[in-house]
């Protein structure tokens, strides 16, 4: 990834952060000399080894699922807050237009699960976007009846991705001036949509700025 270091994350941390709101990622798999990529969610446990570890699953009959097997290694790319930015809506001119956005790469070589490991990220993955739910009472797995579990175990093929490395970038503004990074917050808040909201309060937070109010 070329990021340059005025747009580089502040530290793994950040990343981890961008990953655990945004779990949907892309992994992209090379083998037979061609890329090929599925889109999956995942879950992330941060405390195993020095970047983390990803677990997801995918169907058996997609072809990524074989090449797993392998442990060749493969990247899992996951994309943060992003938005088009609009010259209209700086303090100063002139400007041109650009793209805000963050993402993550995270590298590492796939290894597949069974028995309780493979039952593990199922429900783990399940707790965590029910958690994000609350205050609905969870769904969980002991809902299902066992023989349509093991109906569904046997078409999914569940792994883990050890993190050997993650490259991020987070370009949020960091070459503008001050006035010109308020005036785009007040512009994202007056639009009124959660969307830009939440990308104004992205702005704001990265670039430490407070009271940005339209």
């Amino acid at each position: 990834m070329y990021v340059p270091p005025l747009y580089r994350p502040p530290d793994v941390a950040a990343q981890h952060e961008l990953i655990t709101e945004n779990p949907f990622g892309l992994l992209v798999v090379a083998g037979g000399g061609a890329l090929s990529g599925v889109h999956l969610p995942f879950v992330l446990d941060r405390e195993q080894g020095p970047y983390g570890r990803l677990r997801g699953h995918l169907s058996r009959a997609n072809p990524v699922a074989a090449a797993l097997a392998e442990g060749t290694e493969v990247m899992a790319v996951f994309t943060g807050p992003h938005s088009y930015i609009c010259p209209d809506d700086y303090a100063s001119e002139p400007h041109f237009p650009t793209w805000n956005y963050a993402a993550v790469h995270a590298y590492g070589r796939p290894r597949v699960l069974a028995g309780a490991e493979a039952d593990r990220q199922l429900v783990d993955l399940i707790a965590d976007q029910e958690g994000r739910l609350a205050p609905k009472e969870p769904w969980t797995l002991d809902r299902v009846p066992d023989e349509l579990y093991q109906q569904f175990r046997s078409m999914i093929v569940v792994f883990e991705l050890p993190l050997d490395r993650l490259e991020g970038i987070f370009k949020y503004g960091q070459n503008k001036e001050r006035d010109d990074l308020c005036a785009q917050v007040r512009a994202f808040r007056r639009r009124g949509t959660d969307s830009a909201h939440r990308f104004a309060d992205r702005l704001a937070g990265h670039n430490d700025i407070s009271g940005a109010r339209s």
